[in-house]
């Protein structure tokens, strides 16, 4: 009978496992399991126990999963992250064409005008945007 008090006392008091538990008494686990079977309070311990460990292994699986994100650099991913932030500085800048590199752009809309020495928009075939300048020096 005092075997089975020890049993109880470790189990549900200090919260032991059934492995534990055989090894402080120096008995098998099964035999543990038998005399703890025969207490009513046993099935609601485990089933609390068993919710209990289920929580925990979630959380912890949880902690992996997030550590495992935190640490994992992927270069390739930074690369093009930074490639793409400088695209837009230079995208978001508010500059002009000159008047040259237009000309060179839209080489079919400006002919050249040689009474004037210039280079002319061509407004009897095209329609002349408002920034587009008429006239371009040589």
């Amino acid at each position: 009978m005092e075997k089975v008090a020890i049993i109880n006392n470790l189990y549900f008091e200090q919260r032991k496992s059934l492995t534990e538990i055989a090894e402080i008494i120096n008995t098998s686990v099964s035999y543990i399991s038998k005399i703890l079977r025969k207490n009513e309070m046993y099935k609601i311990e485990k089933e609390k126990r068993k919710e209990e460990n289920q929580k925990r292994r979630k959380k912890v699986q949880k902690d992996l999963i997030y550590s495992k994100r935190e640490s994992k650099t992927d270069i390739d991913y930074i690369n093009l992250k930074n490639k793409h932030e400088q695209d837009i500085n230079e995208l978001s800048k508010h500059s002009t064409i000159g008047n040259h590199a237009l000309r060179k752009w839209c080489n079919s809309a400006y002919k050249y005008n040689n009474k004037k020495k210039c280079y002319e928009f061509d407004t009897q075939n095209l329609l002349k945007p408002a920034d587009f300048p008429l006239y371009i020096k040589a």
